[in-house]
């Protein structure tokens, strides 16, 4: 790469960031003023006696998962402006099960079967942990809707090639598209699959077999290919 390639690259990714950083602040002062409202409409209450335990508890719930939602567009923006180690291959499978390995403490907690069927082996070149954020990305999202479920709290991850495609499938019991944030993190991982793997996320509400039963549900759909 030579240093003009380099600097229409590097203005590129300025004009890129602009974008994200407008979307990024009005998804801020969203939540932001919303916890605001929680936060202050429950001290003046609780100077007149009128929080219960119950209420408390419920705005300190909501106040965490905003905060945890902002903090995962922060995580998003350290995935975009990641300074890019060297492209290497690397296989898919293992990046997934790693993810799937660590978190196994949370879907005991929560009641949620996690079941994955993998291709034999597929290696992919790129940026590990990158595709690594954006997995994680849509495994917690889905985790933090199922976990509110009473019952049908099934998460599936699957994936195959086809052609010079590799694709990635996240299934889940008991969701749909309505409940899905379209956050920043969701915008920023679109568009590096887009960009830089030349893929697509399509996130649709699909039936699907599980154990050998017809079930309605959610369908998040990654294709990607290799950086050259």
């Amino acid at each position: 790469m030579n240093k003009n390639d380099l600097f229409t690259e590097k203005n590129y990714r300025i004009l890129q960031l602009a974008d994200e950083i407008t979307h990024a602040i009005n998804e801020w002062k969203t939540k932001l003023n919303k916890i605001y409202t929680m936060s202050s409409g429950t001290l003046v209450n609780s100077e007149y006696g009128l929080v219960t335990e119950s209420t408390y508890n419920e705005t300190l719930v909501s106040i965490n998962e905003n905060i945890a939602s902002i903090i995962n567009t922060i995580n998003s923006f350290e995935t975009f402006l990641w300074d890019r180690k060297e492209i290497k291959q690397f296989n898919i499978n293992n990046t997934l099960q790693n993810i799937v390995s660590s978190y196994t403490s949370i879907y005991k907690k929560y009641n949620i079967s996690i079941e994955t069927d993998y291709f034999t082996t597929i290696y992919i070149f790129g940026y590990e942990n990158e595709l690594s954020k954006i997995f994680l990305y849509i495994l917690t999202s889905l985790i933090n809707i199922l976990k509110n479920k009473a019952e049908s709290k099934f998460i599936l991850i699957n994936t195959q090639t086809n052609k010079n495609k590799t694709i990635i499938t996240f299934k889940s019991t008991n969701v749909t598209v309505d409940e899905i944030p379209l956050d920043i993190s969701l915008h920023i991982s679109k568009k590096i699959i887009e960009e830089y793997y030349k893929g697509e996320i399509k996130i649709v509400n699909k039936k699907f077999k599980f154990k050998e039963k017809s079930v309605y549900g959610i369908e998040v759909c990654i294709h990607l290919s290799s950086i050259e």
